[in-house]
């Protein structure tokens, strides 16, 4: 038997289609576990009333605790062999527990994910057969097992951390005793990564089985722009579980490279007063750490002044005529005298000047000759800047490459 747990709050207008379509399943040996998280509309008397037609439909009450602990609520009382968390504004293909089931069942799976399509507020279908919707098709492995053993370093990232687009083996689920944060957003974060990691036999397969409903005002995706910290906080969650069961050091690489993709899309959502809260929240929550999501976080801390701490009194060359360093002259008041220019590779923008300075090819190093370089682009820098050192190290070891301005910490 499959247990699906569904969250309910407020949701009453897309209520009906969602349990409609799962009634209307192929596979039908389930109980559906409906947790009413103190909604305040309509949803209460839908649920009643399908609770009163079908005996596989189990309603739930609880006051207002956020999707998490509603989840949680539904672990504690399902019975089937599979759990499988959905959507209350969501509906789903009616072959969706079938493949579901007959796939877990096929290849043993702890887990399976599968892809989806979007739904805009009326049902319509607005994106379909998008190839890594929910998945990175182009690295997971389709329709066969595997674990963090197979993908050490980006496990995190193979699908994403929503629980909606995935079948979990109860097992799984008790054996690691896995529940949901209590937090008011991203509190599926935690729970998907740290299956992820305990699942030895996950399977993916290439399957759109759910219409995602997006945008939805009310939903927790509208408004998480303001709870951008919850996600550091779940990435916290993730990582002391790691260390507690000696997985951290096979994984570490896998976290930090899943929670800076996380960060740069949840900041990507922040107007400029929530992010300038998150980036203090960070500091405060993360005083030591904070330093590790600065290739992913805004730049807003990098002015003509902070690059002077760096500089000091030497005379130096700045590496990439970027759309970063050029909002970051605009704030220049005065020219600074010890730099002496821009080196960019790009033809284009040789001889002409950006913010004042002059920019120059590479081989201008030989004549200018400075003390030292001081990267400048901020794209893609954490690849650059190795690469830069071996090119000055190799060309022109009198050439000092300055400290990283993207990894040092505010000044």
């Amino acid at each position: 038997m499959i247990s699906i747990v569904i969250p309910v709050y407020n949701t009453e207008k897309y209520l009906r289609e969602c349990l409609d379509s799962l009634l209307r399943q192929t596979f039908q040996d389930f109980e559906i576990i409906c947790v009413n998280d103190g909604s305040t509309d309509g949803s209460v008397e839908i649920l009643e009333e399908y609770a009163g037609k079908d005996s596989r439909i189990r309603l739930l009450n609880q006051n207002h605790g956020g999707a998490g602990s509603a989840r949680n609520a539904g672990i504690e009382a399902a019975g089937g062999k599979y759990i499988q968390f959905l959507d209350s504004d969501d509906f789903f293909q009616p072959d969706m527990l079938e493949e579901f089931y007959n796939t877990a069942e096929k290849f043993s799976a702890d887990m399976v994910v599968c892809s989806g399509r979007t739904a805009d507020l009326e049902g319509n279908i607005i994106e379909n057969e998008n190839p890594n919707f929910m998945i990175n098709f182009n690295t997971c492995p389709i329709s066969r097992p595997f674990s963090k053993y197979d993908f050490p370093k980006n496990i995190f990232s193979l699908f994403s951390s929503a629980a909606w687009n995935k079948f979990y083996l109860r097992k799984l689920i008790t054996d690691n005793n896995l529940r949901f944060q209590n937090l008011s957003s991203c509190n599926d974060l935690g729970f998907v990564r740290i299956a992820d990691a305990s699942a030895e036999r996950i399977v993916v397969i290439n399957r759109e089985l759910i219409n995602y409903r997006a945008h939805r005002v009310g939903g927790i995706s509208y408004t998480r722009a303001s709870k951008t910290i919850n996600l550091i906080k779940a990435g916290k969650y993730v990582k002391d579980f790691l260390i507690k069961n000696n997985m951290y050091e096979l994984l570490e690489e896998a976290h930090i490279q899943a929670m800076k993709r996380s960060v740069s899309w949840e900041i990507s959502l922040c107007n400029e007063e929530q992010y300038k809260k998150f980036f203090q929240e960070l500091k405060q929550l993360m005083p030591q750490e904070w330093k590790i999501y600065c290739p992913v976080l805004r730049k807003e801390y990098i002015t003509p002044e902070y690059i002077k701490t760096f500089i000091g009194n030497k005379k130096v060359l700045l590496w990439g005529a970027s759309i970063f360093l050029e909002n970051v002259l605009k704030n220049e008041k005065n020219k600074n005298p010890n730099i002496l220019g821009i080196i960019d590779k790009n033809p284009d923008k040789q001889g002409k000047f950006l913010g004042g300075y002059e920019i120059f090819p590479p081989e201008s190093l030989s004549k200018l000759k400075p003390d030292g370089v001081l990267l400048t682009i901020q794209n893609n820098y954490e690849k650059i800047y190795p690469e830069l050192k071996n090119e000055l190290e190799e060309k022109y070891p009198e050439i000092e490459l300055l400290p990283n301005i993207f990894e040092a910490e505010e000044r």
